[in-house]
């Protein structure tokens, strides 16, 4: 019998400590997808200060940090004044009781700093965001991103990673490929 009592309340407890941990992972994500979907996707900037603590610290794809959440919505006024009607589309999403990490695909019309040469109308890249969540507020972030697509799609550029450098040789000897 008591074996049998030992049983269920490792069973109970057991399944309490994953409904919570489900409970935060979900929190979690819907929490900081509102990031995208209505900070990008709806303009509503000021949820900035809802979704994130004062002093957040976030590291972009180029190093740079930012270290509050001012910092962090002229940021985004920046990129959104850039990239014209831009969207924001989550593509792929994985939480866990302290972060969420999210695929993310930006698409735009194409902004006015592009090569007149380019053929693209639109512009569309992918970035990984992952941020870390405590106390229901996003208290740290970072975003990776391979910007190529981006910086050809403005460019008017055609062609791959080979075709980058070689191109680029014809203007730099220190690039020469032999």
């Amino acid at each position: 019998m008591r074996q049998l009592l030992l049983l269920f309340l490792i069973t109970v407890t057991s399944c309490s400590e994953t409904k919570i941990k489900d409970d935060l992972r979900r929190s979690n994500l819907e929490l900081t997808s509102r990031y995208f979907n209505e900070v990008y996707n709806e303009n509503k900037i000021d949820l900035i200060d809802t979704l994130f603590v004062e002093n957040y610290e976030h590291t972009s794809t180029e190093g740079r940090k930012f270290r509050s959440r001012d910092e962090l919505k002229s940021a985004v006024k920046r990129i959104e004044s850039l990239l014209p009607n831009l969207k924001l589309e989550i593509v792929e999403a994985i939480p866990d009781e302290e972060k969420v990490m999210f695929l993310i695909r930006m698409e735009s019309d194409l902004p006015k700093i592009a090569h007149p040469s380019t053929k693209a109308t639109k512009t569309d890249f992918n970035e990984t965001f992952i941020f870390w969540v405590k106390d229901n507020k996003i208290y740290k972030g970072r975003s990776i991103g391979a910007h190529l697509p981006f910086i050809k799609q403005v460019s008017g550029f055609e062609g791959g990673l080979l075709d980058v450098i070689k191109t680029l040789a014809k203007e730099s000897d220190s690039l020469k490929v032999e």
